[in-house]
């Protein structure tokens, strides 16, 4: 069975990396899932701001974990770019706010019909003005669950964790609500 790639943004990177590891290029469920980032992420994170707030994607087994990109041929790629420069133009014109690692994963999401995962509302504006898929951190939580991928213990302790950072994703009591029920 062919894999079922995700896209994951940086936020969503960023939230759950650290708890749920390797949290990239690891199939699970009977869909076989598989997460991936895009290799903007790595560049997005060598900055100063995201090196001093995370220290920790500096680490070996994380940096080895974000290797691993969604394989894509010639054609595809010329369409991912030419779908980023749309969309991008969009952007810039239409809906400030998303950056242009944004841009490339609705444009990686639209051309190769997957999902991305994020809780930028502004992101998901972009991908809702393009018909791109997309779910909050809390939706994968919930797929991961659902897979027995992983259990309510580690899913409360991550909440407990971005409470504790101030860290809460958008909509959170909503999609709580909606995907967890009163667990």
């Amino acid at each position: 069975m062919p894999q079922s790639k995700i896209l994951v943004d940086t936020n969503a990177y960023l939230r759950l990396a650290k708890t749920i590891s390797p949290l990239l290029f690891v199939p699970f469920g009977d869909n076989e899932y598989c997460l991936y980032i895009l290799p903007e992420l790595n560049d997005e994170l060598g900055t100063r701001k995201l090196q001093s707030k995370f220290p920790w994607v500096d680490d070996e087994e994380f940096s080895e974990n974000r290797k691993h990109f969604p394989q894509i041929g010639r054609k595809q790629k010329k369409s991912i770019q030419q779908t980023f420069e749309y969309v991008w133009d969009h952007v810039q014109t239409e809906l400030p706010g998303p950056s242009r690692v944004d841009t490339w994963y609705i444009a990686y999401a639209l051309e190769l019909g997957v999902p991305v995962v994020t809780d930028d509302q502004d992101m998901t504006k972009l991908a809702i003005a393009f018909e791109a898929r997309v779910m909050p951190t809390l939706e994968l939580l919930k797929i991961m669950l659902d897979c027995g991928h992983t259990d309510m213990l580690t899913i409360n302790g991550l909440i407990e964790y971005w409470k504790y950072f101030s860290d809460m994703p958008a909509n959170f009591k909503a999609d709580y609500q909606r995907l967890f029920g009163d667990q």
